[in-house]
């Protein structure tokens, strides 16, 4: 026979021992007693309401308050005339003046008491917990020394050191609740049926589940107690609120050497919304403390700072425009810029607006891989690789060797896998870039037709550092408690001028730094002076000049050649680009080029 599992929350520690000496004799129920008056039964009985009792049963008004916050039937321990009673006849033997009181479950039995056995007794009723030690203030106040009341009651009379007498449930009020709790979950056998082969079906699959309601209150979970431990559940509390809000996200952390995978769904029942939490966890692919790859959730997202780098004409509008574009598609994207041109933030727009923005951003830091971890990034089954519906940031692949970009490449012919996800690719077009940066953009440009994402250096936009600076000196001021209006005199003539090298990441340290040593609201030119001369000793010297690179004394022909040569390679490879430049059709820059290496 089936036993039925019955929740009790016992106000006091007197109920608690006498159900569990009652429910010993019995062979159909399956109890578990807590011991919690008011709002901590009540906080007692959300907590575990969702380990797949039947029932619960409390007493008065802590019954009352479990009542309205969890969703279980909640069967009251009455009290009984035959308590009140008991509790008159002993308080009779008391010489000083007594009063019943207590929540309604109690004071309207003791009315028709006192009615039928014309008793002359003050009757005082609690609507909540904080009525309590007004009303019994006002009784003493009156010449009363005893109180015939509740839990609540009583602390409080102990409190204010009035006497009280507990009105304590009988054993027949306890086999009453028991009979009825019992009888409850029967007439709904067919239900519980139902709910017991569901609820098998969650608990045991591969993945475990938590079901909360609207409000945010755990309404069902899969996981045992020893499951629940509390890095799981603070990583599921730290996304509840944006999973009570937005459904079919999927968010992704690591947890000691474990992978943890949270995937959530709305589900509409009865015109309330539920919201369903999916728990999967794998073998993590590296150490913790490894940063080969991250893993980045939209709902971490703080306040977007791309704004403070990009938001002046000219380019800036270009680069938006184009990153505005290309999240529309899933098709790969390749970002091109020198150190410091902001290409991770880029690829963090590209995530956040794209069509994959509900599942982890996977960034893969290419210049921290070694032989072995690239060999596991490849063939494991826990790899990022082996996801669908995700955006992978594959950063500077240029800094890997010939043999692990040969890997990736047939990696990514024989899965297709920028068909079933979002690829970005990032490369560093500094002068001393990676060694394999040339092979790596050929193959990403050529072969796998990635969409074209330049970000230009400061230098070419110097109109944009005015913008740029003042946005950013306004972000300082609010977390610095600054107030720098701008710069003095010619102070900015001097910061555009200045070649910057490390673009954008060396301008805002600049910023950052005379915005923290100037004391007064305009930053002075000799500050930026003083810092910028600091800056130079880093700041190469400027190449030769272009044309004295190339032999005049050769033919006509061999100088042309020698031009397209260096044009090409400063659009790294870009024909239509270099033709445009040049003032020339393609066709006619393929010639050129088809018949040079013809000869």
């Amino acid at each position: 026979m089936k036993k039925t599992k019955i929740l009790v929350v016992a106000p006091y520690e007197g109920m608690a021992e006498s159900i569990t000496a009652t429910a010993q004799r019995r062979k159909d129920i399956d109890l578990t007693v807590q011991i919690g008056d008011l709002s901590i039964g009540r906080k007692i009985a959300q907590e575990l309401a969702h380990n797949n009792y039947d029932v619960i049963i409390s007493r008065g008004g802590t019954a009352d308050m479990i009542r309205a916050a969890v969703e279980l039937p909640v069967v009251e321990v009455a009290i009984s005339v035959y308590d009140i009673l008991r509790a008159i006849k002993m308080a009779e033997n008391y010489s000083g003046k007594f009063v019943i009181a207590g929540f309604p479950s109690i004071t309207n039995c003791a009315h028709v008491l006192c009615d039928l056995l014309q008793y002359n007794i003050d009757i005082i009723t609690f609507t909540n917990e904080t009525d309590a030690e007004p009303a019994l203030r006002n009784a003493m106040e009156h010449g009363c020394t005893l109180t015939l009341c509740d839990m609540i009651g009583s602390t409080v009379a102990q409190k204010l050191g009035l006497n009280s007498i507990l009105l304590s449930s009988g054993t027949e009020s306890i086999d009453a609740a028991l009979n009825e709790a019992v009888k409850l979950v029967n007439s709904s056998q067919y239900v519980h049926k139902q709910k017991d082969l569901f609820q098998a079906i969650l608990t045991e699959g591969e993945n475990d589940f938590l079901i909360y309601d609207a409000s945010g209150t755990l309404w069902f979970s899969s996981l045992s107690a020893s499951d629940m431990d509390s890095h799981l559940m603070n990583l599921v509390h730290s996304y509840l609120d944006s999973f009570l809000q937005i459904p079919d996200q999927t968010v992704e952390r690591q947890i000691d050497h474990e992978t943890v995978i949270l995937s959530n769904r709305h589900l509409l029942y009865e015109e309330h919304t539920y919201t369903t939490i999916s728990i999967q966890k794998k073998k993590a692919l590296y150490e913790p403390e490894d940063n080969s790859i991250s893993i980045y959730n939209k709902p971490d997202r703080q306040p977007s700072d791309f704004v403070t780098y990009y938001s002046s004409a000219n380019n800036v509008g270009s680069v938006k425009q184009s990153i505005t574009e290309y999240s529309k598609t899933n098709q790969p994207v390749l970002i091109l810029g020198e150190t410091g041109t902001g290409k991770d933030k880029a690829a963090h727009l590209l995530y956040e607006n794209g069509p994959y923005e509900s599942n982890p951003l996977y960034t893969i830091d290419c210049p921290l891989m070694n032989e072995r971890k690239w060999n596991s990034l490849i063939g494991s089954e826990n790899s990022p690789l082996t996801h669908v519906h995700t955006t992978i940031y594959i950063k500077n692949p240029g800094a890997l060797n010939k043999n692990q970009l040969s890997k990736l490449f047939t990696y990514l012919e024989q899965t297709d896998l920028h068909k079933h996800n979002r690829l970005i690719f990032s490369l560093v077009t500094n002068e001393k870039a990676y060694a394999e940066t040339e092979t790596v953009y050929n193959y990403l440009a050529n072969h796998l037709s990635c969409l074209i994402l330049n970000l230009p250096p400061l230098r070419e936009r110097k109109e944009d550092i005015p913008s740029i600076s003042t946005l950013y000196i306004n972000k300082l001021n609010a977390s610095l408690g600054k107030q720098i209006i701008g710069f003095d005199g010619d102070a900015m003539a001097i910061m555009k001028d200045f070649p910057w090298k490390n673009n954008l990441d060396q301008l805002k340290r600049i910023i950052k730094e005379l915005v923290v040593i100037t004391p007064t609201s305009y930053i002075s030119v000799e500050s930026v002076k003083q810092l910028l001369r600091r800056e130079e000793p880093y700041i190469p010297a400027a190449p030769a000049d272009r044309a004295m690179s190339i032999d005049l004394k050769q033919t006509l022909d061999e100088i042309n050649y020698q031009i397209i040569k260096l044009i090409l390679n400063e659009e790294k490879g870009n024909k239509e680009k270099t033709a445009r430049r040049l003032g020339i059709g393609r066709s006619t820059l393929w010639r050129i080029l088809k018949s040079r290496e013809n000869n």
